[in-house]
């Protein structure tokens, strides 16, 4: 079969989006502040610092006008491997849909994906009594949950810690896993094993948000970890969200995927 380009896979994404009614919006590439979240670790450009997502963009965009909205833009991450499915820039679907829970941002990913793909999903819980900091969960994931996912399915996995998503509703993620530990109203899609989306329902706490970038910042200060300076802008927008739901999508992860099947 032929192989789909990235102008094609584009174009139909971006139709699908707006024939959903969804606002494109634009993002700024320098930054002066950044949202600190777990495990993004930014570029510095001058006095500026380049997105890790469109999310800053969005969620302003949204605090103002209330409405459902996406954006495609180039992604920057630093202190990520490289290789074919981890490279410092990238291209990145964010989308958000107001008044909209976990389940239903779900169900709209899975309508996104068949544009594409014909799949079968599963979700898996992650365990009780996880790793309670950074870096023992992500090195307990890496080891014991990435290298048993299936390599041919679609795998919604849930039941993250709260403290590894700052910027999601703390809560009992979808209706089928009901762990004792505080949990994200969270979950990240894998397909054929590669990680491709990242979604959940949004914190619009404020205080909350801030003190999570506060602790945050003292952790990569006492570990010589790169840091940015916090966007209070940033956490202002979020208090000023309507209830909503967002996720990110990893497009040319999507791609490869889509083009490996095309070629069977």
């Amino acid at each position: 079969m032929t192989q789909l380009s990235t102008a094609n896979f584009l174009k139909k994404t971006r139709e699908y989006f707006w024939g959903l009614g969804l606002d494109e919006v634009e993002i700024s590439y320098l930054n002066s502040s950044l949202p600190l979240e777990p495990n993004l670790y930014s570029f510095k450009t001058g006095d500026y610092y380049l997105p890790t997502s469109p999310e800053f963009a969005l969620k302003k965009y949204l605090a103002e006008y209330k409405k459902d909205c996406f954006s495609i833009a180039h992604c920057f991450r630093h202190l990520e491997s490289s290789g074919p499915q981890h490279k410092p820039e990238f291209l990145m679907l964010e989308y958000y849909l107001v008044n909209k829970n976990l389940s239903d941002l779900q169900e709209s990913l899975k309508k996104y994906l068949s544009l594409f793909l014909s799949l079968k999903f599963e979700v898996l819980c992650l365990p009780a009594n996880l790793p309670a900091n950074e870096p023992d969960f992500n090195q307990y994931f890496l080891n014991t949950i990435e290298p048993n996912l299936p390599k041919d399915k679609a795998v919604f996995i849930t039941g993250y810690p709260a403290f590894l998503s700052p910027l999601a509703v703390v809560g009992t993620d979808l209706r089928v896993c009901s762990p004792p530990q505080p949990t994200a109203k969270r979950f990240e899609l894998y397909i054929n094993g590669i990680e491709i989306a990242n979604g959940c329902e949004e914190n619009r706490d404020a205080e909350q948000i801030k003190m999570a970038f506060e602790t945050e910042k003292k952790y990569r200060q006492a570990n010589d970890l790169p840091i940015h300076p916090i966007s209070l802008e940033f956490i202002d927008n979020c208090a000023s969200l309507p209830p909503c739901s967002g996720l990110g999508l990893g497009l040319e992860r999507l791609m490869m995927i889509i083009n490996q099947k095309n070629s069977l």
